[in-house]
């Protein structure tokens, strides 16, 4: 190596270090200021609690209502958006984070439904101690998607049973209303006061550690993708955090400052998640919080391809308002009958053509039957429009199942979640030498087929791109 080699290397090994250090150092600095920007709240309560002159009482019953309504409807609001992210990707942790956000804003309701001079003369304490509470229900809720990728297994079954975990939340919400209006034990009698106490300070002990754990965890999750959505949830539950802190230690200054701190957190809390999400791209705005597995992941599946025949000379001697109406009404047809009556997802129209998955979500596990018979029924739906229009083009079908990749595909502007793999591939290929009006499927959608399955075989067919023959069936008649 000559010298100059040798002074340009050691030269870049230095440049090396200082860049690894400015970005310790910003690392560091960023800590530093979060730790700050959290510690902030409790040194105010700190302040307010120390000083009575600085905590003074606010009772105002109307801005009670209004503020705690509105910010729980924002509350369940983001539970239930999120609760619809959740179920278009099958996503466990977005789920689950749901359901902690569903819980929060349907107790600060309750709360806000109990406040004195607006449905009921007199305080209860069941709507009291309800965001505790529901705070409390939460926290399970958070603490479970924090590490629900621990455990695979565990998410795939919490999306199977994602209406099950709605209805509890709701039914929760239900009991502790009847509970409350009840004044069954140990909401109401003598020893009220002092069992509404001992249960908040447990409460907010376990509170405070479940979301503090949350947070960490997030935290994590933050380090690794560095986008704002996972720091905006680090940060709501450490808002959520302190404010159990306030439900402990506040005691009996309910209607003072240090009172209206705790609820103001909670406040600040989902605002932060809220406007986090709403920065995100809109038609995927919980997707930087989404599990590894639902970013990618191997499982089988079936995909439906389906061509009009001809259409391109159809389209030629036809006008375009001609040429629309014919897409119009048979996609019109294909959509709602693959996604509503066979619980398929439709992937995309390309002019002519549909594709069309099954088993998106991993909870299918008859989908090689459900492609088959949306395809035999697409078919005659299909058929009768042609009885009607004549001139009209003709359709054919493929289907094949096999082993796919599920990946995210593309970024903000447009985000897929498509199947990758062989399997599509063949099920295009397999359209294009269907019979006209006929379904043409892979030999292992046939293997998964029930009996009753009438077929006739195709052998040794020849398809572009590769090297070996390959067997279908043309599908008849199946029973579905």
């Amino acid at each position: 190596m000559s010298r100059s080699q040798h002074v340009h290397g050691y030269g870049g090994q230095i440049r090396g270090r200082w860049i690894n250090l400015r970005q310790r150092a910003r690392t560091g600095a960023l800590v530093l200021i979060a730790l700050v920007a959290a510690a902030l709240p409790l040194l105010g309560l700190v302040s307010l609690l120390l000083r009575s002159h600085l905590d003074p009482h606010v009772e105002n019953y109307r801005l009670h209502f209004v503020v705690f309504g509105a910010v729980g409807a924002v509350a369940f609001g983001l539970g239930y958006a999120a609760g619809e992210a959740a179920n278009r990707r099958a996503d466990a942790r977005v789920l689950l984070l749901s359901l902690a956000f569903m819980a929060t804003g349907g107790f600060l309701w309750l709360h806000a439904l109990g406040t004195r001079e607006i449905l009921f003369s007199q305080e209860h304490a069941g709507f009291q101690v309800a965001i505790p509470v529901g705070l409390l229900v939460s926290a399970g809720f958070a603490t479970a998607s924090a590490f629900v990728d621990l455990r695979p297994a565990i998410a795939a079954e919490l999306i199977r049973r994602r209406a099950l975990l709605r209805l509890a939340v709701l039914a929760s919400m239900g009991v502790w209303l009847v509970w409350t209006i009840a004044g069954l034990p140990p909401l109401a009698g003598p020893n009220t006061e002092a069992a509404t106490n001992r249960l908040l300070i447990v409460i907010a002990v376990l509170g405070t550690i479940m979301y503090a754990a949350s947070a960490a965890r997030y935290w994590s999750i933050f380090r690794h993708s560095r986008n704002l959505l996972p720091a905006a949830v680090v940060a709501c539950f450490v808002l959520l955090s302190e404010a159990m802190i306030g439900v402990a230690v506040t005691g009996e200054r309910k209607w003072h400052a240090s009172w209206w701190e705790w609820h103001g957190l909670i406040v600040t809390a989902y605002l932060v998640v809220g406007l986090a999400a709403r920065r995100e791209w809109r038609d995927e705005r919980l997707r930087r919080v989404y599990l590894p597995t639902t970013r990618e992941r191997h499982q089988d599946g079936s995909v439906l391809f389906a061509d009009l025949v001809g259409f391109t000379g159809f389209a030629e001697r036809s006008s375009p308002a001609e040429v629309a109406a014919v897409l119009d009404a048979y996609w019109g047809v294909a959509a709602p009958l693959i996604t509503r009556q066979f619980g398929g997802e439709v992937e995309k129209f390309i002019g002519d053509a549909i594709m069309a998955l099954f088993n998106s979500k991993g909870d299918q596990p008859d989908h090689a039957q459900r492609a088959a018979c949306a395809a035999l029924a697409l078919q005659r739906r299909v058929a009768h429009l042609a009885e009607q229009h004549p001139e009209w083009p003709r359709m054919r079908i493929g289907v094949n199942s096999g082993g796919v990749l599920v990946r995210e595909i593309g970024s903000d502007g447009h985000i897929a979640y498509a199947f990758v793999g062989d399997t599509v591939n063949t099920g295009a290929r397999l359209e294009s030498l269907a019979p006209i009006g006929g379904v043409l499927i892979g030999v292992e959608t046939y293997l998964q087929l029930p009996e009753g399955a009438v077929v006739e075989e195709r052998a040794g067919l020849r398809m572009k791109g590769k090297d070996d023959v390959v067997n279908a069936y043309v599908l008849h008649a199946l029973p579905c």
